[in-house]
């Protein structure tokens, strides 16, 4: 076993312990895979289970959100997927679990900033415009990056298309992390993950206050490409078989346990050393 996929094992072992136990990412990308094909998804029991079990293990007081503004928040999410969630048809609902637990950060400063704001709708109005740019979608579905170009003209332009929306269903501030997730989701072998901590680390942008744009995107999806085409093929369909997600994914989730996760917040460690 090499280094890289020693790495990636290992990783994903401790992403899976760490956040994996009701992560909705696997749903994500399984009801938008039925939406391409069919326009609908299918929502079973297990789904909702799943998501309620993320709802009660969620943490809003890790991200500082506390009394009425977290039992509004909360509220309104519940709401969303008894409510919503089961009509299968639109495709923002279905996206929603998965961009509202893993961008929380933002949907966090929409309530502070937005008294009036809406989850239902912004996720209904989401699900039109992508419904608006299915054909465009469908384009880059099943593409695999260490297979096929980087077509930066087409990615340069849904990418902007996506943040102009989100920038006006928001605050009005651009939204690249929430553009490159669902980008993910709808293509997660072609369209890599990143958020300001990796960026940063990785100087891809000077700051974590710098929005990162679709030429900084275009430039990690060519430096993706360009390091993961020097390890073997066979090795990374295996892993990505064995895993059951794309190398961009298992990837990602070593780079956000590396550069994201703070593991000593994260275990609750709180060691006093005059004490030992």
């Amino acid at each position: 076993m090499d280094e890289f996929e020693c790495w990636i094992r290992a990783s994903h072992e401790m992403f899976e312990c760490l956040e994996g136990r009701y992560d909705v990412y696997p749903l994500a990308t399984l009801w938008v895979n039925q939406w391409l094909d069919s326009s609908i998804y299918v929502v079973q029991n297990e789904h909702i289970a799943r998501i309620n079990n993320l709802i009660d293990d969620f943490e809003y007081t890790v991200f500082g959100v506390y009394g009425k503004q977290a039992e509004k928040i909360d509220k309104q999410f519940r709401s969303l997927i008894k409510d919503f969630l089961r009509t299968g048809e639109n495709i923002g609902y279905a996206i929603a679990p998965y961009l509202f637990t893993w961008n929380f950060q933002r949907f966090k400063k929409y309530f502070i900033e937005d008294n009036s704001f809406d989850l239902n709708s912004y996720f209904n109005e989401l699900g039109r415009f992508l419904d608006s740019r299915k054909q465009e979608i469908k384009h880059f579905r099943g593409r695999k990056m260490l297979e096929e170009e980087i077509e930066s003209g087409r990615i340069e332009k849904l990418f902007n298309d996506l943040n102009n929306k989100l920038k006006e269903l928001g605050i009005g501030h651009n939204e690249p992390i929430g553009v490159i997730k669902i980008l993910h989701v709808c293509s997660p072998q072609y369209f890599p993950l990143i958020d300001n901590d990796i960026a940063k680390a990785f100087r891809l942008k000077k700051n974590k206050r710098e929005s990162l744009t679709s030429f900084h995107y275009l430039k990690w999806m060519k430096s993706v490409q360009s390091w993961l085409s020097k390890y073997d093929k066979i090795k990374i369909e295996k892993l990505e078989t064995e895993f059951g997600r794309s190398i961009l994914k298992l990837v990602d989730q070593a780079l956000y346990i590396m550069c994201s996760l703070n593991l000593k917040k994260r275990v609750g460690l709180k060691v006093d050393v005059d004490e030992i």
